[in-house]
């Protein structure tokens, strides 16, 4: 693993030499504002901040940061940025370990912790961007829905008016994937879809938008098949009261649940459960170890690593009610804990309790369903066997749909044995 020195030598350009190298595990990470926020984030520390500090001396543990740059302007017709890196590698340490990406962090922490060795990551996220901006300006000219919103942004940052659009961040693929596009990495981790989550119909578009993404990525790094792990939305914002509710931000996660079934070698951590009301919340430290499960699961091959959780597979209806299944991956389903509070965030630290929505103060909360007559009614439910849960309401007679956890919020305690939350989910579709 090292360290050893590096040295490169041309005949006219001379020699230099780079000193404290190491070799090992290096993953790509990218996406937007909660990739970029750091472990000493804005709103305060992220939560477990004093127990990776003190956990993070002596590590052969690497952290590289690529700047924003606005050098290549797509929409001027400008080409991407060749391999030009900028931005510099970080020895981890206690002092510097706040300055780095939490999620990219937590994630190479519980990775190395586990394979040994020397391991980092490459941190090229920019905040605000949506998922289209991580696309060369071809793919995006080859499909009509991604072309039109690159028109109208164009149009809007014609016109000068800049408030309505963040201009820079359409530049990623030119400026920030494209310069490291050439390295060799065992794979990409990605949260993203906040400044997507106002999509319309986010449940069929968004998937079909990251997977455009993630094809061109790997064909710039001539790796069809590299891994490609992602986070599912958090929740942010109040908490839902009305079961008939619905909402873009529940159909973005529902979108991004169904990605993983359309990209090959891709799998998706959900972490609804880890929350606040401030949309960067600061429970990085979960998203990160969950996606450092699905890597030794899935690309490090370790088995005996429950890394998925439950998934909707189907359902059935009688006249009184629902019984939805799940692939449990190995893992039965277990009633987890109910949240109480939650943080309004680290600056008002401002306590908000949660109500309990289960008309019979049933052991889960967080399931709605609709009766045949069209409304929809706080359920109660059971778990029946290892991957099957029965959902009934008074006043839903010939049930007709099913949702969980369908809100900005997401308050159900659907787990498996691994202590892994359920995804949301709706049988509407």
């Amino acid at each position: 693993d090292g360290p050893f020195e590096l040295k490169a030598e041309g005949e006219r350009s001379g020699a230099a030499v780079s000193k404290d190298v190491l070799v090992g595990e290096v993953w790509l990470a990218a996406g937007q504002s909660n990739m970029e926020f750091t472990m000493k984030g804005g709103f305060g520390p992220v939560m477990d901040f004093d127990a990776r500090r003190e956990a993070c001396k002596g590590r052969p543990i690497r952290m590289f940061r690529a700047p924003r740059r606005t050098d290549s302007d797509p929409f001027k017709g400008d080409r991407p940025i060749a391999w030009d890196a900028k931005g510099t590698w970080r020895v981890i340490s206690p002092e510097t370990i706040g300055s780095v990406t939490a999620v990219g962090y937590s994630f190479i922490d519980t990775l190395q912790k586990s394979i040994g060795g020397a391991a980092g990551v490459v941190d090229v996220s920019w905040s605000g961007t949506r998922c289209w901006a991580w696309m060369p300006r071809e793919r995006i000219d080859a499909h009509p829905e991604l072309k039109a919103e690159f028109e109208r942004q164009s149009a809007l940052i014609a016109k000068g008016e800049v408030k309505k659009v963040n201009k820079p961040v359409i530049r990623c693929w030119n400026n920030q994937f494209y310069p490291v596009s050439k390295m060799s990495c065992r794979g990409m981790i990605w949260y993203q879809g906040c400044c997507d989550s106002g999509l319309p119909d986010g449940t069929h578009v968004y998937p079909q938008w990251l997977s455009y993404m993630v094809e061109e990525m790997r064909r710039e790094m001539g790796r069809k098949d590299l891994p490609f792990l992602y986070c599912q939305l958090s929740g942010w914002g109040g908490q839902n009261h009305d079961p008939a509710r619905d909402g873009t931000r529940p159909k973005l996660r529902e979108g991004q649940r169904r990605a993983q079934k359309i990209i090959p070698n891709s799998a998706m951590a959900v972490i609804l459960d880890n929350s606040e009301y401030e949309i960067h919340n600061r429970m990085k430290g979960p998203a990160g170890d969950r996606l450092a499960l699905l890597a030794l699961n899935r690309v490090y091959g370790r088995k005996d690593v429950i890394c998925h959780s439950p998934d909707y597979r189907g359902v059935s209806f009688d006249a009184d009610s629902a019984t939805v299944r799940f692939d449990i991956n190995g893992s039965p389903l277990k009633v987890g804990p109910f949240r109480e509070t939650m943080f309004w965030n680290a600056k008002s630290n401002d306590v908000i309790r949660i109500v309990r929505h289960a008309p019979s103060k049933g052991a889960l909360e967080g399931f709605v369903i609709q009766g045949g007559d069209g409304r929809w009614f706080w359920a109660d439910a059971e778990i029946v066997v290892p991957d099957a849960v029965r959902v009934w309401a008074e006043g839903a007679k010939n049930p007709k749909a099913v949702r969980y956890n369908w809100g900005a919020q997401g308050f159900g305690n659907l787990y498996n044995e691994a202590n892994l939350p359920a995804s949301c989910f709706t049988t509407e579709d």
